[in-house]
């Protein structure tokens, strides 16, 4: 079964199809294989590496994940960076993403793990060496993504009785949106492409609107496509927030005149293209991000 990450993951039957054999062990708990097609296999499964050599036949009562990468290069990185983690940051991510299926009612593949991993591992690096990255989209994740935001508090819990540190809630968002990322790819095909098409016409707008090519390796840019991302899956879920203060949306509109006269234009071109009329509320979140990732090309 092909999943729309890239990411093939075999079912049980088709574990039982002919005899496997241990290709490479990579740790104690993952070993590397080839299936019945000739694509190669990373199971993991505790002790499933334990004392094995090259060529032993694959015990299947050990098997509990399955990956296979079409990439070869990912499949790679996986060997040379997954396998080297220890197995607490593994345990923990599984715990993490069994919450996420439970608390969000969601089915998630198993590349999300991976990721969950991967983040975890990196932030429990950071913090050990004093370094807290704050995450400005907090305040908006929290309202528009509460249960997801539940799931990343229950992780920072889970990594603070496993791992003794102590991790900002600014973490929990980060961790939180990789949940949000899960059900943006569990979106039909025509849905991810009408997301992809609102992103890249967006972004037009504003370097149109602005004179200037937007730097794609700056945070301001990432959390701006993000938010992006956010918006157009709750107008695809034809989601609505009450209004924020007016007093407010006029300080603004009159503190960034140039990103106010911009987002008119986006919220033109989102009615006249998706027929959905943007509340007040989404043009304050999404002129402040257009002010934040365009502020490098003129004073205020």
């Amino acid at each position: 079964m092909t999943r729309c990450d890239g990411t093939l993951v075999l079912s049980f039957f088709d574990l039982k199809k002919g005899n496997m054999k241990i290709e490479k062990v990579l740790n104690n708990n993952m070993v590397l294989a080839y299936n019945t097609e000739g694509k190669e296999v990373i199971l993991k499964g505790r002790a499933i590496g334990f004392g094995k050599k090259k060529g032993e036949k694959l015990d299947r009562k050990l098997v509990e994940r399955v990956f296979i990468q079409n990439d070869k290069k990912d499949a790679r990185h996986f060997e040379e960076y997954f396998a080297k983690l220890p197995q607490v940051y593994w345990e923990i991510s599984e715990q993490i993403v069994d919450y996420a299926k439970q608390e969000l009612g969601i089915p998630l593949n198993e590349r999300t793990i991976l990721t969950v991993c991967d983040h975890i591992a990196g932030a429990a690096d950071r913090y050990r060496n004093g370094m807290i990255l704050r995450n400005g989209m907090i305040w908006e994740g929290k309202r528009f993504y509460p249960n997801e935001f539940k799931v990343g508090l229950y992780a920072l819990d889970l990594i603070k009785r496993r791992l003794n540190l102590d991790m900002e809630e600014d973490e929990a968002m980060f961790l939180a949106f990789h949940f949000v990322y899960g059900q943006l790819n569990r979106k039909e095909p025509e849905d991810l492409e009408l997301i992809t098409t609102m992103i890249r016409d967006v972004i037009e707008i504003v370097e149109s609107a602005y004179q200037v090519k937007l730097n794609a390796e700056t945070w301001d840019y990432r959390r701006f496509v993000t938010h992006i991302r956010f918006f157009a899956q709750r107008m695809l879920q034809n989601k609505q927030y009450e209004t924020t203060d007016e007093n407010w949306f006029q300080v603004l509109k009159e503190k960034y005149k140039k990103s106010y006269n911009c987002i008119v234009k986006v919220a033109d071109y989102v009615y006249e293209r998706y027929h959905y009329e943007m509340d007040r509320e989404e043009m304050m979140y999404l002129m402040i991000h257009i002010e934040k990732v365009t502020r490098d090309f003129y004073e205020n």
